[in-house]
Protein backbone atom coordinates (compact mmCIF):
# COMPACT_ATOMS: atom_id res chain seq x y z
CA UNK A 1 0.00 0.00 0.00
CA UNK A 2 1.12 3.64 -0.90
CA UNK A 3 2.48 5.77 2.38
CA UNK A 4 -0.11 8.64 2.26
CA UNK A 5 0.61 11.28 5.63
CA UNK A 6 -0.35 14.46 6.23
CA UNK A 7 1.07 17.64 7.84
CA UNK A 8 0.00 18.02 11.82
CA UNK A 9 0.48 20.93 13.54
CA UNK A 10 2.35 21.35 16.54
CA UNK A 11 0.88 22.96 19.62
CA UNK A 12 3.27 22.33 22.59
CA UNK A 13 4.84 18.55 22.37
CA UNK A 14 6.07 16.12 20.69
CA UNK A 15 3.80 13.41 22.35
CA UNK A 16 0.79 14.93 21.44
CA UNK A 17 1.68 15.32 17.49
CA UNK A 18 2.57 11.25 17.43
CA UNK A 19 -0.34 10.66 19.32
CA UNK A 20 -2.37 12.45 16.82
CA UNK A 21 -0.69 10.55 14.02
CA UNK A 22 -0.85 7.28 15.86
CA UNK A 23 -4.56 7.79 15.98
CA UNK A 24 -4.62 8.47 12.41
CA UNK A 25 -3.13 5.33 11.43
CA UNK A 26 -0.79 7.14 9.14
CA UNK A 27 2.44 5.36 8.02
CA UNK A 28 4.44 9.42 8.30
CA UNK A 29 3.56 12.65 9.26
CA UNK A 30 5.25 16.43 8.84
CA UNK A 31 5.35 18.82 11.08
CA UNK A 32 7.15 22.75 12.07
CA UNK A 33 9.11 22.69 15.36
CA UNK A 34 7.95 26.02 16.08
CA UNK A 35 3.74 26.87 16.31
CA UNK A 36 2.45 28.63 13.26
CA UNK A 37 3.86 32.10 12.84
CA UNK A 38 5.93 32.16 16.08
CA UNK A 39 9.46 32.45 16.05
CA UNK A 40 10.01 31.37 19.88
CA UNK A 41 13.21 29.75 20.49
CA UNK A 42 12.62 25.92 19.76
CA UNK A 43 12.52 23.95 23.15
CA UNK A 44 11.12 20.66 24.12
CA UNK A 45 11.32 19.04 27.57
CA UNK A 46 13.70 16.16 28.28
CA UNK A 47 10.88 13.93 29.45
CA UNK A 48 8.81 14.52 26.13
CA UNK A 49 12.03 13.99 23.98
CA UNK A 50 12.60 10.68 25.78
CA UNK A 51 8.93 9.29 25.29
CA UNK A 52 8.88 10.19 21.86
CA UNK A 53 11.99 8.96 20.72
CA UNK A 54 11.13 5.49 22.74
CA UNK A 55 7.67 5.13 22.44
CA UNK A 56 6.21 6.84 18.86
CA UNK A 57 9.66 6.82 17.10
CA UNK A 58 9.71 3.47 15.92
CA UNK A 59 5.84 3.32 14.65
CA UNK A 60 6.65 5.67 11.87
CA UNK A 61 8.66 4.93 8.35
CA UNK A 62 9.74 8.20 8.17
CA UNK A 63 9.37 11.80 9.34
CA UNK A 64 9.28 14.93 7.58
CA UNK A 65 10.36 18.16 8.80
CA UNK A 66 9.48 21.40 6.98
CA UNK A 67 11.47 24.45 7.78
CA UNK A 68 10.21 27.83 9.21
CA UNK A 69 9.32 30.36 6.72
CA UNK A 70 11.85 32.37 8.83
CA UNK A 71 14.60 30.43 6.22
CA UNK A 72 15.52 31.92 3.73
CA UNK A 73 18.08 30.17 1.52
CA UNK A 74 18.26 32.28 -1.63
CA UNK A 75 19.04 35.61 0.44
CA UNK A 76 22.44 37.17 -1.57
CA UNK A 77 22.44 39.88 2.11
CA UNK A 78 22.32 36.96 4.54
CA UNK A 79 25.73 34.98 5.55
CA UNK A 80 24.98 33.04 8.46
CA UNK A 81 21.72 30.73 8.93
CA UNK A 82 21.43 30.56 12.51
CA UNK A 83 17.47 29.44 11.83
CA UNK A 84 18.55 26.80 9.60
CA UNK A 85 21.52 25.52 11.69
CA UNK A 86 19.76 25.01 14.52
CA UNK A 87 16.06 22.83 13.17
CA UNK A 88 18.65 21.03 11.21
CA UNK A 89 20.25 20.07 15.22
CA UNK A 90 16.65 19.49 15.95
CA UNK A 91 15.54 17.25 13.30
CA UNK A 92 18.52 15.14 13.67
CA UNK A 93 17.91 14.80 17.70
CA UNK A 94 14.64 13.62 17.26
CA UNK A 95 15.34 10.98 14.12
CA UNK A 96 13.65 13.15 11.51
CA UNK A 97 14.41 11.59 7.86
CA UNK A 98 13.56 14.65 5.80
CA UNK A 99 14.27 18.11 6.22
CA UNK A 100 11.81 20.12 3.71
CA UNK A 101 12.91 23.86 2.67
CA UNK A 102 11.20 26.16 0.67
CA UNK A 103 14.25 27.92 -1.45
CA UNK A 104 12.85 31.53 -0.77
CA UNK A 105 13.53 34.86 -2.15
CA UNK A 106 16.22 36.55 -3.68
CA UNK A 107 16.67 39.57 -1.43
CA UNK A 108 18.70 42.17 -2.06
CA UNK A 109 20.06 40.02 -5.20
CA UNK A 110 19.43 42.23 -8.67
CA UNK A 111 18.26 39.23 -10.46
CA UNK A 112 16.96 35.82 -9.12
CA UNK A 113 20.82 33.83 -10.31
CA UNK A 114 22.37 35.46 -7.77
CA UNK A 115 19.51 34.54 -5.49
CA UNK A 116 20.06 31.22 -7.32
CA UNK A 117 23.96 30.73 -6.13
CA UNK A 118 23.55 32.27 -2.81
CA UNK A 119 21.58 28.93 -2.26
CA UNK A 120 23.97 26.83 -3.76
CA UNK A 121 26.95 28.07 -1.50
CA UNK A 122 24.59 27.30 1.70
CA UNK A 123 23.55 23.69 0.03
CA UNK A 124 26.97 23.02 -0.17
CA UNK A 125 27.87 23.76 3.42
CA UNK A 126 24.51 21.24 4.34
CA UNK A 127 25.25 18.52 2.23
CA UNK A 128 28.78 18.37 2.44
CA UNK A 129 29.19 15.87 5.30
CA UNK A 130 25.38 15.21 5.81
CA UNK A 131 24.73 11.90 6.70
CA UNK A 132 22.03 11.72 8.87
CA UNK A 133 19.11 13.71 6.61
CA UNK A 134 17.92 14.33 3.55
CA UNK A 135 17.66 17.65 2.22
CA UNK A 136 14.81 18.22 0.47
CA UNK A 137 14.05 21.41 -1.64
CA UNK A 138 9.92 22.90 -2.55
CA UNK A 139 8.65 24.55 -5.37
CA UNK A 140 6.85 27.73 -4.49
CA UNK A 141 4.00 29.59 -5.56
CA UNK A 142 5.24 33.03 -5.89
CA UNK A 143 6.77 34.97 -8.54
CA UNK A 144 9.13 38.05 -8.79
CA UNK A 145 12.64 37.59 -6.88
CA UNK A 146 11.14 34.16 -5.11
CA UNK A 147 12.95 31.16 -5.85
CA UNK A 148 11.64 27.48 -6.96
CA UNK A 149 8.82 28.66 -8.61
CA UNK A 150 10.17 27.86 -12.00
CA UNK A 151 11.47 24.34 -11.89
CA UNK A 152 13.86 25.80 -14.04
CA UNK A 153 15.69 27.53 -10.64
CA UNK A 154 15.95 23.59 -9.44
CA UNK A 155 17.64 22.91 -12.94
CA UNK A 156 20.50 25.31 -11.87
CA UNK A 157 20.64 24.65 -8.69
CA UNK A 158 21.83 20.98 -9.52
CA UNK A 159 23.87 21.90 -12.21
CA UNK A 160 25.84 24.83 -9.83
CA UNK A 161 25.80 22.61 -6.45
CA UNK A 162 28.81 20.00 -5.57
CA UNK A 163 26.94 17.27 -4.41
CA UNK A 164 23.53 16.76 -6.56
CA UNK A 165 22.85 13.06 -5.81
CA UNK A 166 22.38 14.81 -2.00
CA UNK A 167 19.44 17.03 -3.18
CA UNK A 168 15.91 15.70 -3.41
CA UNK A 169 12.84 17.63 -4.13
CA UNK A 170 9.00 17.98 -3.06
CA UNK A 171 6.68 18.54 -5.13
CA UNK A 172 3.20 20.83 -4.14
CA UNK A 173 0.08 20.74 -6.22
CA UNK A 174 -1.23 24.18 -5.11
CA UNK A 175 2.11 25.89 -5.54
CA UNK A 176 2.48 24.71 -8.68
CA UNK A 177 -1.00 25.68 -10.02
CA UNK A 178 -0.79 28.70 -8.44
CA UNK A 179 2.93 29.45 -10.24
CA UNK A 180 1.11 29.07 -13.95
CA UNK A 181 1.75 25.03 -14.57
CA UNK A 182 -1.77 23.98 -15.61
CA UNK A 183 -2.02 20.70 -13.66
CA UNK A 184 -5.58 20.45 -13.78
CA UNK A 185 -5.71 19.82 -17.48
CA UNK A 186 -4.62 16.21 -18.95
CA UNK A 187 -2.36 18.41 -21.18
CA UNK A 188 -1.09 20.53 -18.93
CA UNK A 189 -0.56 17.89 -16.40
CA UNK A 190 1.33 15.83 -18.52
CA UNK A 191 3.66 18.64 -19.65
CA UNK A 192 4.27 19.40 -16.09
CA UNK A 193 4.77 16.03 -15.61
CA UNK A 194 7.89 16.09 -18.24
CA UNK A 195 9.01 19.13 -17.46
CA UNK A 196 9.93 17.55 -13.42
CA UNK A 197 11.75 14.80 -15.43
CA UNK A 198 13.36 16.88 -17.72
CA UNK A 199 14.52 19.91 -14.88
CA UNK A 200 14.76 17.41 -11.75
CA UNK A 201 14.31 13.86 -12.61
CA UNK A 202 11.53 12.02 -11.13
CA UNK A 203 13.89 10.04 -9.44
CA UNK A 204 14.97 12.71 -7.41
CA UNK A 205 11.52 13.41 -6.01
CA UNK A 206 11.46 12.54 -2.74
CA UNK A 207 7.45 13.23 -1.74
CA UNK A 208 4.01 14.83 -3.19
CA UNK A 209 2.39 17.32 -1.60
CA UNK A 210 -0.75 16.74 -3.18
CA UNK A 211 -2.97 20.27 -2.22
CA UNK A 212 -5.98 21.92 -3.44
CA UNK A 213 -6.21 25.81 -3.88
CA UNK A 214 -8.52 28.81 -3.38
CA UNK A 215 -6.31 30.86 -5.83
CA UNK A 216 -6.96 31.01 -9.60
CA UNK A 217 -4.16 29.19 -11.87
CA UNK A 218 -1.41 31.74 -12.66
CA UNK A 219 -1.93 33.85 -9.02
CA UNK A 220 1.14 33.60 -7.12
CA UNK A 221 -0.73 32.67 -4.36
CA UNK A 222 0.23 30.42 -1.58
CA UNK A 223 -3.31 29.21 -0.07
CA UNK A 224 -4.39 25.34 0.87
CA UNK A 225 -7.82 24.26 0.44
CA UNK A 226 -8.95 20.59 1.60
CA UNK A 227 -7.87 18.24 -1.22
CA UNK A 228 -11.06 18.46 -3.64
CA UNK A 229 -12.46 21.19 -2.78
CA UNK A 230 -10.70 23.79 -4.50
CA UNK A 231 -9.72 25.21 -7.77
CA UNK A 232 -8.18 22.22 -8.62
CA UNK A 233 -10.38 19.42 -7.99
CA UNK A 234 -10.40 15.87 -6.96
CA UNK A 235 -10.05 14.76 -10.74
CA UNK A 236 -7.01 16.04 -11.96
CA UNK A 237 -5.36 15.51 -8.10
CA UNK A 238 -6.21 11.42 -8.46
CA UNK A 239 -4.99 11.99 -12.17
CA UNK A 240 -1.81 13.51 -10.68
CA UNK A 241 -1.23 11.09 -7.71
CA UNK A 242 -2.05 7.82 -10.18
CA UNK A 243 0.33 9.29 -12.99
CA UNK A 244 2.20 6.16 -14.16
CA UNK A 245 5.63 8.25 -13.17
CA UNK A 246 4.95 9.20 -10.01
CA UNK A 247 2.31 6.43 -8.39
CA UNK A 248 5.19 5.33 -6.02
CA UNK A 249 6.10 8.54 -4.70
CA UNK A 250 4.90 8.87 -1.04
CA UNK A 251 2.00 11.70 -0.97
CA UNK A 252 1.55 14.10 1.71
CA UNK A 253 -1.57 16.79 2.12
CA UNK A 254 -1.20 20.16 3.97
CA UNK A 255 -4.50 21.08 4.33
CA UNK A 256 -5.91 25.10 6.43
CA UNK A 257 -6.97 23.86 9.76
CA UNK A 258 -8.97 20.75 9.68
CA UNK A 259 -11.18 19.21 12.00
CA UNK A 260 -10.33 15.21 12.64
CA UNK A 261 -13.32 14.43 10.86
CA UNK A 262 -11.84 16.30 7.54
CA UNK A 263 -8.53 14.55 7.99
CA UNK A 264 -9.89 11.19 8.24
CA UNK A 265 -11.92 12.46 5.40
CA UNK A 266 -9.19 13.25 3.26
CA UNK A 267 -7.17 10.23 3.98
CA UNK A 268 -10.02 7.60 3.24
CA UNK A 269 -10.42 9.55 0.12
CA UNK A 270 -6.72 9.77 -0.99
CA UNK A 271 -6.25 5.74 -0.09
CA UNK A 272 -9.88 5.27 -2.10
CA UNK A 273 -8.38 6.40 -5.69
CA UNK A 274 -5.62 3.64 -5.02
CA UNK A 275 -8.50 0.71 -4.95
CA UNK A 276 -11.20 2.18 -7.33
Amino acid sequence: MRDIGLHLRLQKELCEIAQRATALTLPFFQCFLRPSGSQDPIFFAGRDINQFLRRYRPTFKNLYLHGSYWINLASVTRTKHHVLTKELYWAKKLQFTHMILHPGSARGATDRMQGIDAMVRVLNTIVKDEKDIKIVLENTAHGKMSIGGDLRDFQQVLQKVDYPDRIMFCIDTAHAFAYGYDVKNPQGQDAFIALLDQTIGINRIALLHVNDTHETLGSYMDRHHIVGEGQIGDEALQRFVLHPQLCTIPVLMEPPIATVAQEHGMLKKVLSWHTT
